[in-house]
């Protein structure tokens, strides 16, 4: 498919972006083995009857989370600060983002709404930062201003402006935001089953206090992220000298751990009542905006690993034949392997890399920022015509 149909498709389409973990690359790593790791570990896959310790596998599952937490979590907290003018991650959402509202004022239609919708099983904040740092209009599920509630019924939302002399109404762009598998800002009171905003992402920063020191967990992972064989992992940890001494901190990351308010990289998903509802209403969201007639949905650093999102997805590209699928995959081996999941239907493309791997950045460069680019053009040209015509009039 060439970027002129392309182009023809993102300027006449709902719009709809599904975004997974390889755009956060490289300030946060990728899931690699940690699924694999605590399914096998849930399972007690590979283990003989005899390694059934409830210290070591505490042990075990403590040492993979703590994993996940420093790859792929910690470093959220960074994003707070006002330091970020040299992260190039956040500057690619940016300027990811810049190019979509761009897209969504000056494109030559009136009959689709301003709204983009993002997807993303992302637990980051780069997205709600980037947002907030663009000042862009955005509806994350959350109302209120003092203590934040979350309600998918939020998404239903427009936003309108008024002009004060003619009371001439226009839409506002909106980024629809839906975390798929919840958020590090998100936090749950059990007491009333409410999902509340954590804007200073304190239970990331509780987990993070929790220290261990050099030797107390297990190796689980090798250097290249590949899970290490989990009876061999058991035999290391079983050899471990003062475990009980070691109990009561285990509890207490795993305890601090729970809070998070999000899909743990395993297929358990979420275990509290309110938290499933959440993410199947939202899986349910995903399904209903991509069977929207004339929806198109781009796709980058998602591998559709995710089995409930792969089912919907190729479920709704057989049964809506006006929905456009276009896979921006990173190399050709990310390409086989969404192949294997979702197949080669005929509204399902894969963009060629011409010009390298296809990275966000690549992605807005070459497709998204270009389109941007020629909208505001002749805006641009008309501007500067008008301005001579009145510099003419003038003399």
């Amino acid at each position: 498919m060439k970027y002129e149909n392309i182009k023809k498709v993102i300027e006449s389409c709902h719009l709809n972006f599904l975004i997974g973990s390889g755009a956060s690359k490289p300030f946060l790593d990728t899931l690699t083995d940690i699924e694999k790791s605590l399914d096998n570990l849930h399972k007690k896959s590979g283990l003989s009857a005899e390694q059934n310790d409830a210290s070591v596998l505490k042990l075990i599952e403590v040492s993979i989370k703590q994993y996940y937490f420093k790859k792929c979590i910690a470093r959220n907290v960074e994003l707070l600060t006002d330091n970020n003018e040299k992260n190039e991650t956040l500057s690619t959402y940016k300027d990811l983002l810049q190019s979509i509202q761009t897209i969504l004022e000056k494109r030559h239609t009136n009959i689709i709404s301003k709204q983009v919708n993002i997807f993303t099983t992302n637990m980051d904040i780069f997205l709600d930062v980037a947002l907030e740092d663009l000042g862009y209009s955005i509806n994350d599920g959350f109302s209120g201003r003092m203590n934040p509630k979350f309600g998918t019924e939020n998404f239903h939302n427009i936003i309108n402006k008024v002009s004060s002399h003619y009371e001439y109404q226009s839409t506002v762009p909106l980024f629809n935001l839906f975390k798929l598998h919840g958020s590090l800002n998100w936090k749950l009171n059990k007491e009333n089953e409410t999902i509340y905003f954590d804007g200073k992402l304190n239970t990331v920063k509780k987990i993070s206090t929790i220290q261990f020191d050099e030797g107390q967990l297990i190796e689980c992972f090798g250097e290249d992220g590949k899970a290490i064989d989990l009876s061999e992992v058991y035999s290391n940890a079983d050899e471990k000298n003062n475990l009980e001494a070691l109990v009561g901190k285990l509890d207490s990351f795993l305890s601090t751990y729970d809070e998070l308010i999000m899909v743990n990289p395993n297929k358990d998903k979420f275990e509290e009542t309110t938290l499933k509802y959440s993410y199947y209403e939202l899986l349910r969201m995903y399904s209903n905006n991509l069977e929207r007639e004339n929806s198109v949905l781009l796709v980058s650093g998602f591998s559709f690993a995710d089995e409930h999102i792969c089912k919907i997805t190729t479920r709704v590209a057989k049964s809506n034949p006006t929905l456009l699928i276009l896979i921006f995959a990173y190399d050709d081996i990310g390409e086989q392997e969404i192949k294997k999941r979702l197949g080669t239907a005929s509204n399902i493309i894969y963009l060629p890399r011409e010009k390298g791997d296809f990275s966000l950045s690549t992605v807005n460069q070459f497709y998204l920022g270009k389109l941007a680019n020629e909208l505001i053009s002749p805006s641009k040209e008309k501007a500067d015509k008008k301005e001579e015509k009145e510099e003419k009039d003038g003399q």
